[in-house]
């Protein structure tokens, strides 16, 4: 994975190759950098590969034990959540909720130019935040 804070509100992670156990439990630690800050943030993922989207042996419980560690805090500073996911695994994904997954607003996309629209009007314009959108190229 590799990520940006350049955008910031907005981080943008993009994922390219499956994880091993390891770059998994990294990935999460990430994420409690940004908590870490304390201010509130939205996310955009994008999987460039269907391969991005799997996750390692054994990391079942350690997402599970995450997420229950730290929902209250996610839920304080994430924003939102829009995930850009590849063609060939849209209309599986599609119907994911991440609300009820995550508890905070998200979707899944199949553009990161229309995933950005959202973001925009639903996350940002509503809070009152000047969103300027990041350079697509930047984040491929």
């Amino acid at each position: 994975m590799s990520e940006t804070l350049a955008n910031w509100p907005l981080v943008v992670g993009v994922y390219r190759a499956a994880l091993d156990l390891d770059g998994y439990q990294t990935q999460l630690d990430v994420w409690e950098r940004w908590f870490a800050r304390q201010e509130r943030f939205a996310l955009l993922r994008i999987y460039t590969t269907p391969e991005s989207l799997s996750h390692p042996d054994g990391s079942a419980p350690l997402a599970k034990a995450w997420l229950q560690r730290n929902r209250p805090v996610l839920q304080r500073w994430v924003m939102g959540m829009a995930t850009v996911v590849p063609a060939s695994n849209y209309e599986k994904m599609k119907r994911f909720q991440v609300d009820k997954a995550f508890g905070v607003p998200g979707a899944i996309f199949r553009e990161a130019e229309e995933a950005l629209g959202w973001l925009q009007d639903t996350i940002f314009s509503p809070a009152g935040i000047a969103f300027k959108k990041p350079l697509l190229s930047a984040l491929q």
